[in-house]
């Protein structure tokens, strides 16, 4: 994630949200998240993370 993006809060992805992910994947990803992120436009935008396991891991990691 961006540098800037300090603890969006994440939520449960809607119905539609999780329709185009399978319709460009095939597939539903194991875990799915949603949040809103400033896109440097007027509104926030809509950004979904998928992967296939969750592990919750507190501290800095180096890239």
């Amino acid at each position: 994630m961006p540098d800037g993006l300090h603890g969006p809060p994440f939520r449960e992805p809607t119905a539609g949200e999780r329709a185009e992910v399978l319709r460009i994947t095939g597939e539903e990803p194991p875990v799915l998240l949603a949040f809103e992120a400033d896109g440097g436009g007027t509104a926030p935008v809509t950004c979904l993370l998928a992967a296939e396991d969750l592990v919750v891991r507190q501290g800095r990691f180096p890239r």
